[in-house]
């Protein structure tokens, strides 16, 4: 319930004030600090990501409950979203409007993105099963994506590790 509160506040809080969407750029940076140092796969996702709580929670109910297609959940469109959804991200954050501080810009930007996924997380949800945002969501991707890269590096390390 508490997870739900808060997507909602920082959802219809950008309507207000577009710094609110600064909450989804410290998940991000959250999400990206634990990928690098947390043993565990999708440290963030499993313990802190509102957004998977709250679509749990609140789409439980209505959700049709089918199996998500194994094309969407692919390794290969998983970063292929994640990785225009980063290209997406900085290119809009370098486009910040003369008169328009700089934490509104970038609050925008990631409020925007936060509807945006917002909005397919639900749709998702009810088409298929409550979580499936979280099957290819961009943080979770970019988590398995950093842990990827830790196994390769402690494999190829002379001593076996990192």
């Amino acid at each position: 319930m508490i997870s739900a509160l808060f997507v909602l506040t920082v959802a219809a809080g950008g309507f207000f004030a577009r710094e609110f969407g600064l909450a989804l750029a410290a998940e991000m940076i959250i999400a990206i600090v634990l990928g690098i140092s947390s043993p565990k796969p999708r440290a963030f996702c499993s313990g802190l990501c509102p957004r998977g709580r709250a679509l749990g929670f609140a789409l439980r109910p209505i959700s049709l409950g089918k199996t998500l297609p194994r094309m969407f959940s692919s390794r290969a469109f998983r970063r292929f979203l994640c990785g225009t959804s980063m290209f997406l991200v900085v290119m809009s954050l370098f486009q910040v409007r003369p008169g328009v501080a700089v934490a509104e810009w970038a609050g925008m930007v990631f409020w925007t993105l936060c509807l945006i996924t917002l909005s397919l997380g639900i749709v998702l949800g009810i088409v298929f099963k409550p979580r499936t945002w979280c099957a290819v969501c961009p943080l979770g991707t970019l988590q398995d994506t950093i842990r990827e890269g830790r196994s390769r590096q402690a494999l190829s390390s002379p001593s076996g590790t990192p």
